[in-house]
């Protein structure tokens, strides 16, 4: 009895389907989990003009300090007292004394709450701190940074 050994038409197959439906979905996942959007943490407020203004990219480890037009002050986009601000100061200094510290003020905001802010900073040796603006264009129009 003679047996045929191998055939070549019965070599092994890979189905290709899987494959590319594997490589798919892994292709959606780095590309969802890439553009992770940045926390919104702005409040209302009518930004000063500057013509020095640096424009920096958004980021999430960054802490935003807001004060309005009546000087309340707002933490990462929430309203909170002058208490909860320095407590919060005070874990930043002992976590993380190098983050970025903005601080978002009204044009119209009394200067002494833009200095309560500044001091607390300063006692907590907090020293990377920036004021958002808006920046002055030379046709006159302010855009936001």
């Amino acid at each position: 009895m003679n047996l045929p050994i191998f055939h070549e038409h019965d070599g092994p197959e890979i189905s290709m389907s899987p494959l590319i439906d594997c490589v798919f979905l892994l292709l959606i996942f780095f590309l969802v989990s890439s553009m992770t959007k940045v926390k919104n943490r702005d409040i209302p407020v009518d930004l000063p003009a500057s013509e020095a203004a640096v424009k920096l990219r958004p980021s999430d480890r960054q802490s935003v300090v807001g004060i309005d037009a009546e000087g309340r002050f707002y933490w990462n986009g929430q309203p909170c007292t002058t208490n909860f601000l320095l407590e919060q100061f005070r874990d930043l200094c002992i976590a993380d004394p190098d983050r970025r510290i903005r601080i978002d003020m009204d044009r119209n905001t009394p200067f002494g709450r833009f200095a309560e802010v500044m001091d607390a900073c300063q006692f907590y040796n907090l020293s990377n701190i920036g004021i958002s603006a808006n920046e002055q264009s030379s046709a006159g129009q302010e855009t936001a940074l």
